[in-house]
């Protein structure tokens, strides 16, 4: 529920909390239905858009009561203190701030809302309802502008389609309003995948499109509670709230609920019969040029597009017979573990430089039917594996105990040696681990079996080389310098470079995703961004090789980003930094200019929450010289403990989220 206000009020809740904190079950139930108001609106929403000149807020003024059903709300995590309301004229995000909204105006809720103080506004091009220019309406101001009258009131989605929205002025009418698509999937690439990045709490845009091919973008939040549902794989109807983001068509849905996808699709690979991967096979070594009429193959992904040590339009599928490499015309989307259904009739089958692929695939005709199991590799020896190079050709294979000999990083031909046996294995120089420091000694390492003029082996990742010794051997950089580099226009580290230093992040209190941890050194600080989940512990001093690795900025942050967590070396216990005491103002203007700060530690003295309330989420801190922003993830155990009510010391880490901000590891950073 919005928080009601008074002293009465608190005085009543403070004698309760005494009574019943030691034996209430903290599951509340459904709370009463508030009194119904009369209010009666004055003007449509249309004749509040009519306001509007589609930049800049319009204050309002005058009296303007306007009416609506709420068609969205805050119920699922897709909407984040707002609502959505239409009437027969058109519709209107009103953004309201407080949390839970939908326990006071859930969907099918009348409303009156009072428009007289409030203002229209524009984020992107989508109209929305603010309290102040750029702001939501403040929370002691909601029950003073929005009235339900009615409630459980039913809205028919409006029928529309794709093409249709290519109109700018039809596009304009249903804006913030409920609409439906008949006879849509998602597009093949984004069938079976997550909604959203739950685990990084990153919103992501999916395709959904017509058997025409016509296609428009649902947005979903990381924050939804089904950001980590799979989008179905069929075709069906599609129920979402009209948007629009510089331009860009977009749909958001309410819950899984709004798509209803069980019919089959409309891809070209919908009609074929499947038939294994070896009878294909069989079929090009028997003479055949081209696939049979008619025919799809399925298999999982055993190729890893996302370290690029593939061409983007090459993919290698497996099944239980065998593996082929199939082409297609333009990049594809499918991830390692993928399984995927490819229509193979009429398709060219040759051989390029010794290995067979399935060639020109459109990428219409392939389709994500969801997560596979990936194939367990095939132990073997070098010796072995050449005898049956073509036999096992596009499979997974593995080598034990044996070494990497011929060049000292990943990039081109590194030599498999099995005794006196050897095999090249090849790795692109545009692969996110090429110039990666190799390991010596003796490893086990896990490729797809490939052929260029020959039989040669190529590894998806780094994590397909285990063991050995990577912890050492790269020339020492200093965080300083990495960051002067970045700042230089350097977008890579340089090859054979390693760091060391502190992790002054706590994985264990969730308050950093457990892809990232915060490094620091004497001469600054970085964000580590790890290709697996790590449980490095606060305090650990680590050694990672860096050489080759990306240097990127997310949303203003700098990070060291996909590092495999093979060249992460554990080198025990390390000892904090003294975190430097700064003022508030001190951090803006460090961030503004050298950013010598971001990811380090640093100490606040005098600190307070003016807002009051909890942790979690975006929360303003002051010291008298300025005002920061101190972010806690929903996920931190702490998130919904309350902010101390006085002056505090605050020792926290320097970050960056498009504006600085700061995070802390624990309740213990509040002193």
């Amino acid at each position: 529920m919005i928080r009601l206000r008074g002293q009465w009020i608190m005085l009543l809740a403070v004698s309760a909390l005494f009574f019943w904190s030691g034996c209430v079950d903290q599951d509340f139930d459904e709370p009463p239905v508030r009194g119904l108001s009369t209010l009666e609106p004055n003007k449509t929403i249309a004749d509040l858009l009519a306001l509007g000149t589609g930049a800049g807020d319009v204050e309002i003024n005058d009296e303007f009561n306007i009416g609506g059903v709420v068609v969205a709300d805050d119920r699922s995590g897709n909407l984040y203190k707002q609502i959505v309301i239409q009437d027969n004229t058109g519709g209107i995000l009103v953004r309201l701030n407080a949390v839970g909204l939908y326990n006071d105006f859930p969907e099918g809720s009348r409303l009156v809302i009072k428009c007289q103080g409030l203002s229209l506004g524009y984020y992107e091009g989508l109209p929305q309802l603010n309290g102040s220019p750029g702001q939501a309406v403040e929370e002691v101001r909601i029950n003073q502008h929005v009235f339900v009258t009615e409630r459980d009131v039913t809205v028919e989605p409006r029928i529309v389609t794709i093409p249709e929205l290519a109109d700018d002025a039809f596009l304009k009418t249903i804006l913030n309003t409920l609409v439906k698509f008949e006879s849509v999937q998602f597009a093949s690439a984004d069938a079976g995948a997550t909604y959203a990045d739950a685990v990084n709490q990153f919103s992501l845009n999916r395709n959904v499109e017509d058997c025409n091919k016509n296609a428009v973008i649902l947005r979903s939040s990381g924050f939804a509670d089904f950001a980590a549902q799979l989008t179905p794989t069929g075709s069906g109807t599609l129920t979402a709230v009209m948007s629009v983001f510089r331009g860009t068509r977009q749909l958001v849905i309410r819950d899984p609920d709004d798509v209803q996808m069980t019919g089959d699709r409309c891809d070209p690979v919908s009609g074929g019969t499947l038939m294994p991967i070896s009878d294909l096979r069989t079929v090009y070594t028997t003479g055949g040029v081209k696939g049979p009429d008619g025919k799809n193959i399925k298999g999982v992904v055993i190729s890893d597009r996302t370290n690029n040590n593939w061409d983007g339009r090459n993919l290698v599928i497996q099944d239980g017979t065998a593996g082929i490499m199939v082409r297609f015309t333009s990049t594809h989307t499918f991830n390692l573990g993928d399984e995927v259904e490819v229509g193979i009739g009429g398709q060219e089958l040759s051989e390029f430089r010794g290995l067979l692929q399935v060639n020109n695939v459109s990428n219409d005709n392939a389709v994500k039917k969801g997560a596979g199991q990936l194939p367990t590799p095939r132990a073997t020896t070098v010796q072995e594996y050449k005898a049956n190079a073509e036999a096992w050709e596009s499979t997974l294979v593995k080598f034990t105990e044996v070494e990497l000999t011929g060049n000292a990083v990943y990039s081109g031909t590194v030599t498999i040696a099995d005794g006196a046996n050897t095999l090249p294995m090849f790795t692109r120089s545009q692969a996110n681990f090429s110039g990666s420091a190799v390991p010596t000694g003796k490893v086990n390492v896990t490729g797809v079996a490939s052929d260029f003029d020959g039989a040669q082996l190529i590894i998806r990742n780094l994590s397909d080389v285990e063991g050995g010794n990577t912890g050492s051997g790269g020339t020492p950089i200093s965080l300083g310098e990495l960051r002067q580099l970045f700042a230089g226009g350097a977008s890579t580290v340089p090859t054979g470079k390693t760091i060391k230093g502190i992790v002054i992040s706590d994985y264990a209190n969730a308050n950093t995703t457990t892809k990232n941890l915060v490094f620091q050194d004497t001469s600054g600080g970085v964000v580590i961004r790890l290709t697996a989940d790590h449980t490095y512990p606060l305090g650990t001093e680590l050694e990672i090789q860096v050489g080759g690795q990306e240097l990127s900025e997310f949303n203003g942050l700098l990070q060291i980003n996909n590092v495999p967590n093979a060249l992460v070396t554990d080198k025990g216990a390390g000892t904090l930094p003294t975190p430097k005491t700064v003022t508030i103002q001190e951090i803006l203007t460090d961030m503004q200019g050298a950013q010598k700060l971001e990811s380090t530690l640093v100490k606040i003295a005098n600190a307070t929450f003016p807002e009051g309330g909890s942790y979690s989420g975006s929360k303003n801190v002051t010291d008298g010289t300025g005002t920061i922003v101190m972010f806690t993830r929903t996920q931190a155990p702490f998130a919904n403990s309350n902010v101390p009510a006085g002056a505090v010391t605050i020792v926290a880490m320097v970050s960056d989220f498009n504006a600085p901000q700061i995070n802390i590891r624990s309740l213990a950073d509040i002193q």
